[in-house]
């Protein structure tokens, strides 16, 4: 019985490709958690991942996060192309190796549930990661050094006439704000809705009169998972007994924000209105 079963562990090995599926698989779970760690560092863990990025800061470039999460994905990747390549050699040769492969597909499932639920949120409109309120004059950036200093360098470029149909298309609630405020009022309640909603005010000019009758403020908050920096310009203006708020939000290094900046407009217009009816 012995010998049957040394002949059987002979004839029949644990695939290779198995074994290095499971272990790929294992790595990339553990790169994703770094990624997490990194993209929400503070403290000294912060001043540790700001000296991998070459920043002379105790902050961590935004992107790292991202891109170590990148990585990951590119693991698991090579996990599944492993597991399948693994999968017909046991078909092929007789290996061994099913429960690796399990345990691969079950270890590569953990990146699944908050990609599929951002794209079920976001529904599939196009790739979009620049949005406005007001598709025909949006609100512009300021480069005030406060403003650029509070967004860490970066400004958003003007928005993309060839982007504006498609918005229009894809979010067709995404409109203009209005208050039954004053301006001087409607500025407050803004800043007031923005302290609620845990976003940083990073730069604002508050509205002066016939001279200056526009009002601006700029603000910073950041995606959950990757903690990727999404900036926001609004802008008031004087309407007919009304006060017009504009919003743009833009986030940086994707392509697409799958939605963000549709759900941050509605919150914040939520937090306005809640505002508008108390008055």
């Amino acid at each position: 019985m012995d010998s049957a079963l040394r002949r059987l562990n002979v004839e029949e090995p644990v695939s290779r490709l198995a074994i290095l599926s499971t272990k790929f698989a294992k790595s990339a779970v553990l790169l994703a958690a770094v990624a997490l760690v990194a993209a929400h560092a503070h403290g000294a863990l912060a001043r540790f991942f700001a000296v991998l990025t070459f920043r002379p800061n105790s902050a961590p470039d935004p992107v790292v996060g991202l891109l170590i999460f990148l990585a990951a994905l590119a693991l698991a990747g090579v996990a599944i192309l492993l597991a399948l390549g693994a999968a017909a050699s046991m078909w092929i040769k007789g290996r061994l190796g099913v429960g690796r492969i399990i345990a691969t597909l079950a270890l590569v499932s953990l990146f699944l549930p908050y990609p599929a639920w951002l794209v079920y949120s976001a529904g599939s409109p196009a790739w979009l990661a620049d949005i406005s309120t007001d598709l025909d004059d949006p609100p512009d950036f300021l480069t005030t050094p406060d403003a650029l200093a509070g967004r860490g360098g970066w400004t958003p470029a003007p928005l993309d006439p060839a982007r504006r149909q498609q918005q229009a298309d894809a979010y067709p609630d995404v409109k203009t704000i209005s208050l039954d405020m004053e301006m001087d009022e409607a500025f407050r309640a803004t800043q007031e809705a923005l302290r609620q909603l845990g976003w940083k005010i990073v730069a604002e000019i508050q509205p002066g009169g016939p001279n200056r009758p526009e009002g601006h403020i700029e603000a910073l908050t950041f995606s959950p998972a990757l903690h990727l920096p999404v900036a926001i310009a609004i802008r008031l203006r004087p309407g007919e007994d009304e006060t017009r708020v504009d919003v743009r939000t833009a986030i940086r290094y994707l392509p697409d924000d799958l939605g963000a900046g549709a759900t941050l407009i509605g919150k914040l217009g939520d937090k306005l209105s809640d505002e508008d009816d108390a008055n």
